[in-house]
């Protein structure tokens, strides 16, 4: 499936970070997320920036950059407190990674995706009820190659702000094992919140305040 980032455009947004341990809610710091458009090379591309601060998460940095039409992969740096931990720069071979002082290549085949950037690709897809995609993925803090599944659960009331409510697609994402809740406004676009069980009796979630 040919999957296109056109009907992005560039944002900043602010998300509360919550901790929830078997019912009870606990704000532990916020996440920004900045999207704009750049030039890479000659090509049309999206930056996606996304700070964390956190005193119980730590604070980090993650800049995920991609292709605007095709969303192939063009590079993915973390940060964390300021120092990088992780540099990946994909080519049409593969992927070559800078974690501290060692450094590797790895051949990926075919089309694949950065996991990084499946938080863009869900706000670009003609989601409905039923509708489901899976994808190749490839996480350099990983440095390994995921599975993705995206499936839409259900439309679900989400209320945004003080008094407003919008229809929002539910979706649960597979990365592996490991499961996360997205909510997808489809009018505009947005990324309303974000779930996902961290361990026994404990959920983290980002949400739109």
């Amino acid at each position: 499936m040919k999957i296109s980032a056109e009907a992005l455009v560039e944002t900043e947004d602010v998300k509360d970070i919550y901790l929830i341990e078997n019912g009870k809610e606990t704000k532990v710091g916020s996440t920004t997320e900045k999207i704009r458009f750049v030039r890479i090379n000659g090509r049309d591309a999206i930056e996606r920036v996304q700070t964390l601060n956190s005193d119980v998460l730590g604070n980090r940095k993650g800049i995920t950059i991609i292709e605007k039409t095709t969303f192939r992969p063009i590079s993915f740096t973390d940060y964390v407190n300021g120092t990088q931990q992780v540099k990946a720069e994909y080519s049409d071979e593969g992927v070559h990674i800078s974690i501290k002082d060692s450094e590797k290549s790895i051949k990926l085949n075919g089309y694949y995706v950065d996991t990084f950037s499946v938080e863009l690709i869900l706000r670009v897809l003609p989601l409905k009820s039923g509708y489901s995609l899976p994808l190749n993925g490839f996480n350099a803090t990983l440095e390994s190659e995921v599975d993705i599944h995206i499936q839409v659960v259900e439309s679900e009331l989400f209320k945004r702000g003080f008094d407003e409510f919008v229809d929002a697609w539910k979706v649960k994402t597979y990365f592996g094992e490991t499961l996360r809740y997205y909510w997808i406004d489809p009018a505009s676009k947005e990324l309303l919140k974000q779930s996902s069980m961290i361990g026994d009796g404990l959920v983290l979630e980002f949400c739109r305040g």
